[in-house]
């Protein structure tokens, strides 16, 4: 099963496209935790996407993709048009700092990171695919 999706730098379509999502992982697995594991990590990565990406560019596309590599491993792939990003400079959030839990963002990487079993960012940062491990 390889789903695409290709939508535009608009919050109202990710809102659809998540719907989408959830639908689709359902069919792959009857997880609740773990289709709600992928629903969050999608939103965080489509966001970054869309604001950080493709600068909320409405001529500027995320492109999605949920494939069941094999009957035990589900992965989101989200890539935008942007400029790409070295993670490596990105400041970890840390969920201790106080500084940290006041600001209004900055979250979505870790988030990200902690929802999926494993995050490979690529393409210069314009692309992570995130895969979720099925148990049982």
């Amino acid at each position: 099963m390889q789903l695409q999706w290709h939508i535009p730098s608009d919050l109202k379509a990710m809102a659809c496209i998540l719907e989408t999502l959830e639908q689709a992982a359902y069919r792959w697995t009857n997880d609740a935790a773990l289709v709600n594991r992928l629903v969050l990590a999608a939103s965080e990565a489509i966001t970054n996407a869309m604001r950080h990406g493709n600068r909320m560019d409405p001529t500027k596309q995320v492109h999605i993709v949920l494939d069941a590599l094999d009957p035990h491993v589900l992965e989101l792939c989200v890539e935008d048009e942007g400029d790409g990003f070295d993670r490596s400079r990105v400041p970890s959030y840390n969920p201790e700092d106080k500084e940290m839990l006041l600001q209004p963002g900055g979250r979505g990487l870790f988030l990200m990171e902690k929802l999926a079993d494993q995050v490979i960012y690529e393409a210069s940062g314009r692309r992570v695919r995130m895969r979720f491990w099925r148990t049982g």
